[in-house]
Parts: structure tokens; sequence; C-alpha cells
């Protein structure tokens, strides 16, 4: 997946979040990429921000950047519905 395509995805998966929990006033994400061993690994990090409320989510690392949104979204979900 191109760049272009994964910050779309990225872009997608941050409205649907605020479509689900509509108090969530901002979402900024930052993907990192380094290698372990020869396997490149990547992870998402998620700023989550609602009225007086903070969440942070790093996702688990993965082994394609795909992978690693959609676990990051995942995790997020699940945060934000326990509370």
């Amino acid at each position: 997946m191109d760049f272009d395509s994964l910050q779309g995805r990225i872009e997608h998966e941050i409205a649907e979040l605020r479509g689900a929990f509509p108090r969530v006033e901002s979402c900024h994400s930052a993907l990192v990429q380094w290698k372990d061993g020869e396997q490149p690994r990547y992870s998402l990090g998620l700023d989550i921000r609602w009225p007086q409320r903070q969440a942070l989510v790093s996702g688990p690392a993965q082994a394609s950047a795909e992978a690693a949104v959609e676990a990051a979204f995942r995790l997020a979900r699940e945060r934000l519905q326990s509370r």
C-alpha cells in the first residue's frame, strides 16, 4: 500500500472513530517503522482527546503498516468503549 492510500485509510478510520464516539474532539496519529533484524516492523500511535480527557494508544508492532493501522484502531475502540 502506498503512502497516500495508507494516509487515506488512517483518515477514514479517524472519521469512523469520531462518528462512533461523538465526544472525541481530535485524534492525531504517528506511524513508526523500524527493523527487527531484517524484518520491517510498524506501529501506529494515536493521541485521542475529548473534553478534559486524553487517551494515548500505542498499537502493537506488526509486520505491515496496514496491520498496524488495524490493530491500533481496534485497541482504540476497545479503550474508548470501556470509558
